[in-house]
Formats: structure tokens, C-alpha cells, sequence
């Protein structure tokens, strides 16, 4: 039974999901000066954006960090930084509602992961 697409049935119909590229972190490349270049692969994605509570950003350890944060909630696997694999964090861009142009968004943390779908916490860049 897939529980996110069923509470997803519902909350879509007061707050409509949104598409997305989801920037996958494949390592990174070394140019000619020894600089580390990030590596990524892109791809379009739906997801549900959902605001943080104060007690969620207490809870989390976010609330005094400067910066805008939210919770997406995304079918299949989406991943924070993976130090041990060489690879950073992945990243998301979308127009934020209510805004006109695209913002990126870093892959804080992963919330909740479950086989087919996702619960992360973004970070605006």
C-alpha cells in the first residue's frame, strides 16, 4: 500500500504539487588548476512542498541557521550528503509558490525514506 500516494491525493487538491529538477550528485571532476568540480545528473521530478513548523526547525537543529527551509515530499529515492561515496548532496530547482523565477534548493536531510517514495528537508541556496 502506498501511503504517499494516497495522503498525496488528498493534500494535492488544497496544495498542488510541483514539478522539479532534481540535481543527482555524482561525484565530482578535477579541472587543470586541482579544483574539485561537482559532477551532476539532471533529472524532472514531482514533488509536494510543505512548510516547516518552529518545532520541526527546533527539533531538526535548523532554527538558527540563517535561510529558508521546507519539507518535499518526492516519489523514489532522494539523498543528502554521502561523504562515505565521494558524492555531495543532491540538489532541487523549482519556482517556490507565490515567486516567479526558479530557486535551488540544497538536500539538507533525509526525513523519511521508504522503498517508493521520500520525505526530505531542503534548504534555499
Amino acid at each position: 500500500m502506498n501511503l504517499s500516494a494516497i495522503a498525496n491525493g488528498m493534500t494535492s487538491s488544497v496544495n498542488p504539487n510541483m514539478q522539479a529538477i532534481l540535481k543527482v550528485n555524482e561525484g565530482y571532476e578535477v579541472d587543470d588548476y586541482g579544483d574539485q568540480i561537482p559532477k551532476f545528473i539532471e533529472h524532472t521530478i514531482t514533488i509536494q512542498t510543505q512548510s516547516m513548523s518552529t518545532a520541526d526547525l527546533e527539533r531538526l537543529k535548523y532554527a538558527s541557521q540563517q535561510g529558508q527551509f521546507l519539507y518535499a515530499y518526492a516519489n523514489g529515492s532522494v539523498s543528502a550528503l554521502r561523504r562515505s561515496q565521494g558524492k555531495g548532496a543532491e540538489m532541487m530547482i523549482f519556482k517556490p509558490y507565490g515567486e516567479d523565477t526558479d530557486a535551488e534548493w540544497l538536500v539538507k536531510q533525509v526525513v523519511e525514506s521508504y522503498p517508493d517514495w521520500v520525505k526530505v528537508v531542503l534548504w534555499r541556496q
